[in-house]
């Protein structure tokens, strides 16, 4: 009897592994497989303009072997894995892929309060291969920051780029050329036009005014650009790898949680917000972020809060008065003591989910 119960369970596990094999990957797989195919598509510029020396004639490869110096072996290797996993406890750690920016932030600037530099590092270790004047060009490298950029034409290798500001949502500072690092390097940027380039760039030939994106990227629509304005916070290392406190230890999530479920939310919060701030709020269909002025809580009495929640009142042009629940709204400023408050909202909803009176009251609704 065991024989043929194990006998029938082996066919039912074949017929199952049968079946899927038919099955299509899900959705989200098969879009990033048809994006990498399009790029491996995507031919290499004839040159990538702006090499001080032969060695660097092929940038795009010394950053890869920059990056399998410096995130494969000690002691890099573990300083990049230390500095991703303070980044994931961080305020940007609920955000798509932001291990891959931790990576490349790491890169170009190490950890921060470390000393040891990958750039500076990787030079030592393999100094003879590059003459000063190499050397020289690639330290520049480490003056990388990351902006969003409106992409423009690509002529002679280089493509066009002009910082955008997306709370404005306009373009600010000079245009200049860059060389890219990224698969198919500038090549991948024709027919783009327009649309916004989320990246690190840095100086490449100072006095010929070329700068060089240094490869990984995101690309949206303008319209879409508000959408990446939390990845800028990568500016200040210093912060977002500071882990919130109630990500620190398991300890440490048990008791803030206890603390949450017994706190009168909206006094709390008023005794902490300071009004009006900008901020990324979530608005529907989509629930893509749009950049608002918040003006202040919703009045609220503390019965009512527990049941139906915390609501602000933003700008929404010169008329309209946009009701917002207080999980779609995330203060700009990463460093301010409204974005620390408000994370812990978002935590405490994370956790016991919404409030029993959720359903009855919407995200958020336009007042005349």
């Amino acid at each position: 009897m065991a024989r043929r119960d194990e006998e029938k369970k082996r066919r039912r596990q074949k017929r199952l592994e049968k079946r899927q094999e038919r099955q299509p990957p899900p959705a989200s797989v098969s879009k990033a497989l048809d994006a990498l195919e399009r790029m491996a598509r995507i031919p290499a510029p004839a040159s990538w303009p702006g090499a001080s020396d032969p060695t660097l004639v092929r940038p795009d490869l010394v950053k890869f072997e920059l990056g399998q110096f410096a995130t494969h072996q000690p002691p890099g290797m573990s300083k990049c894995k230390q500095f991703e996993i303070a980044l994931g406890k961080g305020p940007l750690g609920r955000y798509p892929e932001i291990e891959h920016w931790a990576w490349e932030e790491f890169l170009w600037h190490g950890a921060p309060g470390d000393s040891w530099r990958p750039i500076d590092a990787f030079l030592e270790h393999d100094g003879k291969r590059f003459p000063p004047t190499a050397a020289a060009q690639l330290r520049l490298w480490k003056e990388a920051r990351i902006g969003l950029f409106e992409i423009g034409d690509v002529i002679d290798d280089t493509v066009g780029l002009q910082e955008w500001d997306a709370v404005r949502q306009a373009s600010t500072g000079p245009p200049f050329r860059a060389i890219t690092l990224n698969v198919g390097g500038v090549n991948a940027s024709r027919g783009m036009q327009g649309q916004i380039f989320l990246t690190y760039v840095a100086p490449w030939r100072p006095e010929q005014g070329l700068f060089c994106g240094l490869g990984y990227a995101a690309l949206v629509p303008r319209t879409d650009a508000q959408l990446l304005l939390p990845y800028l916070d990568l500016r200040r290392p210093d912060v977002v790898a500071r882990p919130l406190p109630w990500k620190e230890s398991r300890w440490a999530a048990n008791e803030y949680l206890q603390t949450w479920k017994q706190r009168e939310w909206h006094g709390w919060l008023s005794e902490r917000l300071q009004f009006p701030f900008l901020a990324l709020v979530s608005l529907p269909p989509d629930g893509k972020p749009r950049v608002l002025q918040v003006n202040g809580l919703v009045p609220t009495k503390p019965a009512q809060a527990r049941q139906f929640g915390i609501y602000f009142d933003a700008g929404l042009g010169q008329s309209d008065v946009l009701v917002a629940g207080g999980t779609s709204v995330t203060p700009l400023d990463v460093g301010s003591a409204n974005r620390v408050a408000l994370a812990e909202y978002h935590a405490y909803r994370d956790k016991v989910g919404p409030p029993p009176g959720a359903r009855d009251m919407p995200t958020f609704q336009r007042l005349r």
